[in-house]
């Protein structure tokens, strides 16, 4: 593991380093991966890393590569952005680039990591997130972690020649709480 933060079984989590740019841009420009996140214009490494750099400086957001223990590679991040101090929130994001890396936990574990710090570490007390009403592998894997189905935004995001509803979800303190002690 090069530079942990935080560590699960299957992925750690960690500030990004050169190099990850690469992975970042993947997750935005990919077919699979866009199809989830919405993403309407190409990028590359350079602006990547610039993008990442004002993540890093920003106050409001946390920023994490996620990378597998073995191999040690990354395949995705992760962030808290938007975090208001003042109010204890923020919103979640989570991205992993390429469809070969779904399905084998690492998104759940990533989020879990993430809601823990947010809780446990940042003392932040709600979480939110948009996804996808058509993306119900995401949603079932949120509502497992303990998030749930606020409202739904009609027609919030146009991608592949229509509109599509996106559901906000969010999870208190409290509620991971009484999850952690079950």
């Amino acid at each position: 593991m090069t530079n942990p933060f935080l560590i699960g079984e299957k992925i750690y989590l960690r500030a990004p380093q050169r190099g990850d740019e690469v992975i970042y841009a993947l997750s935005e420009n990919h077919p699979q991966a866009r199809s989830h996140l919405y993403y309407a214009l190409p990028t590359n490494a350079e602006e990547q890393w610039e993008q990442i750099q004002k993540k890093m400086n920003d106050p409001h957001t946390v920023l994490f590569t996620i990378a597998t223990i073995e191999p040690d590679q990354p395949i995705g991040n992760t962030a808290l952005v938007r975090i208001d101090w003042v109010g204890r929130m923020a919103i979640f994001y989570i991205a992993i680039a390429e469809a070969r890396n779904w399905s084998k936990g690492y998104g759940s574990e990533a989020t879990r990591l993430m809601v823990q710090y947010a809780f446990e570490t940042l003392n932040l007390n709600r979480l939110q997130l948009h996804v996808s009403v058509e993306n119900p592998r995401a949603i079932k894997t949120y509502e497992k972690i303990g998030f749930r189905i606020e409202g739904t935004l009609r027609q919030a995001m146009f991608f592949d020649n229509r509109y599509h509803d996106f559901y906000v979800m969010g999870i208190l303190r409290e509620e991971y709480q009484a999850l952690k002690r079950k």
